[in-house]
């Protein structure tokens, strides 16, 4: 049985993911950047918001381990890091399988029928 402590620290990851995505900028640059690796100038120009907001919001994401930075140049290339979901994907996992949501899928399923 994992520690009280741990389920603790696990739980904040995934607020933080949740706060991280909760700006609909991140949202877009994430999936930008899961299509191909760009800097941030690049995003900039395809976004409503400067160059300098661009870095902060990479900023953000890279401390929270959904972005890493590579040096081609004197260029930062920006990529996503999926690992970085992992405290999400596992905390929805983990609420799939509880019983109220079974149910739920299996009336949904049922409905459509």
């Amino acid at each position: 049985m994992p520690k009280p402590r741990s389920h603790a620290t696990q739980f904040r990851q995934v607020l933080a993911l949740f706060a991280i995505f909760g700006h609909p900028i991140r949202v877009v640059m994430f999936q930008r950047l899961a299509k191909t690796p760009m800097t941030a100038g690049d995003l900039a120009r395809t976004l409503p918001v400067s160059r300098t907001a661009v870095v902060q919001h990479l900023k953000r994401m890279e401390a929270a381990g959904l972005v890493a930075a590579s040096q081609s140049g004197k260029r930062r290339l920006y990529r996503t890091r999926p690992e970085g979901l992992q405290p999400l994907t596992q905390w929805l996992g983990n609420h799939s399988a509880l019983p109220s949501t079974k149910r739920r899928a299996a009336s949904t399923n049922a409905t459509k029928s």
